[in-house]
């Protein structure tokens, strides 16, 4: 009687010689070196290191350190959670290999933080209302252009600072006030067409010259 001998299965092998697992399944380890921003080196339970890429579900970015949850493939093992963090560093959100992101909400989206900071090279805001409210508004540009239909400015007390101002009104500028004070340390001209000053009981001129004519 001939006995027969069953062939032995091969494990696959990449091309650099390492041996692939059987089986793809999902496994945890800590992330121990980062080749790039999505790349990371994970040293698994069972004591072996792999190369994992961060997947585009897994949202926090991996930092040296975190017990992380991988999925292990025939070609490739992917990062798909961070499970824990013991480094004390800044959470990065982000989804991996997206250009652009987009959050939308049927209802209200909110942001909250002591400290917020916004960088962009360019930002647009559109909106039906927008409401500011706060103790303090500081506003620094280089150049600021600013296009309203219709603008209403409630404030108690409104002060500016120029080296230089220029105001161009096309149609009529209305000015009124309980008083007007005006102090100019140069020179100060109107030119118009036609100029007008009406006055309940006195109007004055105080100088050295008087010149009319």
């Amino acid at each position: 009687m001939t006995n027969k001998k069953h062939p032995q299965t091969e494990k696959p092998v990449k091309h650099d010689g390492a041996v692939q697992p059987d089986v793809a399944g999902l496994e945890t380890g800590e992330v121990v070196a980062l080749a790039t921003a999505q790349e990371a080196m994970v040293t698994l339970a069972t004591g072996e290191q792999i190369h994992a890429i961060q997947a585009t579900s897994c949202l926090l970015a991996p930092v040296i350190g975190d017990a992380v949850l991988v999925y292990r493939g025939p070609e490739q093992a992917f990062l798909l959670s961070v499970l824990a963090r013991k480094a004390s560093v800044v959470a990065e959100v982000s989804v991996p290999g997206a250009k652009d992101i987009a959050l939308k909400a049927k209802g209200k989206l909110a942001l909250s933080a002591p400290d917020i900071n916004v960088s962009t090279r360019r930002m647009h805001v559109i909106a039906d209302t927008i409401t500011q409210t706060g103790k303090q508004l500081v506003n620094n540009f280089s150049r600021a252009f600013e296009t309203c239909v219709d603008k209403i400015l409630n404030a108690r007390t409104v002060t500016t600072t120029a080296q230089s101002r220029s105001s161009a009104i096309k149609e009529t500028e209305t000015l009124k006030a309980g008083i007007l004070v005006q102090n100019i340390d140069g020179v100060a001209t109107q030119n118009s067409d036609i100029s007008m000053i009406t006055a309940e009981e006195d109007v004055r001129l105080d100088a050295k010259r008087v010149s009319v004519g």
